[in-house]
């Protein structure tokens, strides 16, 4: 019976390391901008074109930052798991339940991503149960189940919308 349980916890930590790594590559490819391809050399008297970039505007830096957000309230949850501290996933997956009933996590009408937000909330929802009741194993599945939820929105929200794509 140890070994059965131990095998579970060993892939538990498995998959939050990956897990935890996909979302530390995520966030440092929304952080870069795509290369910019080489272009001649200026005169020193020109002046910089000014440009037009979408990702400056209000709704885009609102949208930005609430995402930031999401990352971290899922990053307090991996930390809780880690340490094994029920309060931290919690807190954490409370915080992630509440912004998936926000306003400004309905970014679309779309049936399917109306489908991937109640998954999301779901999972989140069990996610604070586990916590609340001291289940390191389940929450930690939870864990990842919502990050493959985002992952999942995230890919469907590139191909479907007008968002941009991570720089590679």
């Amino acid at each position: 019976m140890k070994t059965a349980r131990w095998g579970w916890s060993a892939l538990a930590v498995v998959l939050i390391g990956a897990g935890g790594l996909t979302m530390t590559q995520f966030a440092a490819t929304q952080e870069t901008q795509a290369p910019k391809k080489a272009e001649p050399a200026q005169k020193e008297d020109a002046k910089p074109a000014k440009k037009n970039d979408e990702k400056t505007t209000p709704a885009r830096q609102g949208v930005s930052k609430f995402m930031r957000m999401k990352l971290e309230a899922s990053q307090q949850v991996l930390a809780g798991l880690a340490l094994e501290d029920f309060e931290l996933i919690q807190e954490g997956a409370a915080k992630l339940e509440e912004m998936s009933a926000a306003e400004k996590w309905r970014v679309t009408n779309d049936p399917f991503f109306r489908e991937h937000s109640v998954d999301f909330q779901r999972v989140a929802q069990r996610l604070v149960k586990n916590g609340k009741d001291g289940k390191l194993d389940a929450a930690a599945l939870s864990w990842v189940e919502m990050t493959l939820q985002c992952i999942e929105c995230h890919k469907w929200a590139r191909a479907n919308l007008v968002v941009d794509r991570p720089a590679r």
